[in-house]
């Protein structure tokens, strides 16, 4: 009788930072109420962080980032001190292709809110008016306060997921639940194995809604996986697509990549290194990977080339047919 015993996955399904989260636990011999009353604390975890560090709204980001409108010098809420912290150390290790403090031009684009999607650009002065706030806006410190940085708001869209998503399995675990997934909207990290075995992730082709195309499925232990794609919001104009991933350098949305997938141990690594890949585009992805010492990567390109670090590429079951090409 000792298969009755055997561990079983328990799933918690909700709305959080706008997008689907589904969270699971391995249910250990405590039983499926106590399990479930461990999710209950992660889903009210990831609904207050999604509140207090949303941009905009009335939390405390958003606070904070009425402040810097106001041109003035405004204070750090002490919660998201750390968030502020990683945020910027991996703006300066990208090179500025992650950035931060890109909200204004986030709301501008109608990227915010899928309720204010535009159907066409905004009109380029004002993306520049923006654009040249930003290139004047003063570096972050380190200190307790940050500004006046007028026409500038910080925005942790590109992070925040990949980051609380990590602080959410580390809860799960101090709870006992040490064989646990939290998926994001693709914002994936895993813990331990379920059911004995690894976590099996698939990845899949941003443009296929209807039926979903798997590009590729890899076995996960104690790592995030995260994919960028053009998918999530976006609008079309003139026959081109313009998606939220925007880059710092021009105000405009990235234009090459379809999705981009990042493997690493850290979560909030990946969600922000994946967004800087993102932006370095086709040409220069992998030279900023290897700067940032990113050896697991998975692209599409905008003409339907799946290509992989030889560190992921090793561990990748291409799906579907889809050819795989080992980056150079």
């Amino acid at each position: 009788m000792g298969w009755l015993r055997r561990p079983t996955p328990l799933q918690r399904r909700f709305m959080a930072m706008g997008t689907f989260v589904t969270a699971t636990v391995i249910v250990e011999p405590r039983g499926r109420v106590a399990a479930d009353s461990a999710l209950a604390v992660v889903e009210s975890e990831l609904l207050s962080f999604g509140h207090d560090a949303w941009a905009w709204g009335a939390g405390s980001l958003a606070t904070f980032n009425r402040r810097l409108a106001a041109g003035q010098r405004a204070e750090i809420p002490k919660h998201l001190k750390p968030l502020f912290d990683r945020a910027w150390n991996i703006h300066r290790l990208s090179g500025g292709r992650f950035e931060p403090r890109i909200a204004s031009l986030v709301r501008l684009w109608g990227f915010d809110d899928m309720t204010r999607l535009r159907d066409e650009p905004p009109p380029q002065i004002e993306i520049d008016a923006l654009f040249a706030s930003l290139r004047i806006a003063p570096d972050y410190d380190g200190s307790d306060h940050y500004g006046p940085a007028r026409n500038v708001g910080w925005d942790f869209g590109g992070i925040g997921k990949g980051y609380i998503v990590d602080r959410a399995l580390t809860s799960l675990k101090r709870m006992g639940y040490e064989n646990a997934s939290i998926d994001a909207g693709g914002n994936l990290a895993v813990r331990g194995v379920r059911n004995e075995r690894p976590w099996r992730v698939g990845i899949r082709d941003p443009r296929e809604s209807a039926i979903p195309r798997l590009l590729a499925t890899l076995d996960a232990t104690d790592e995030a996986v995260i994919t960028h794609g053009d998918d999530q919001r976006y609008f079309e104009y003139g026959g081109k697509r313009y998606s939220h991933l925007l880059d710092p350098r021009t105000g405009w949305p990235v234009q090459g990549l379809r999705s981009l997938t990042v493997v690493h141990p850290d979560a909030a690594i990946a969600d922000a290194a994946g967004g800087a890949l993102f932006v370095a585009g086709p040409q220069a992805w992998r030279e900023l990977a290897a700067r940032m010492k990113i050896d697991q990567v998975l692209v599409l390109t905008e003409h339907d080339e799946l290509i992989a670090t030889p560190a992921l590429a090793a561990r990748l079951r291409p799906q579907d047919g889809s050819q795989l090409r080992i980056a150079a």
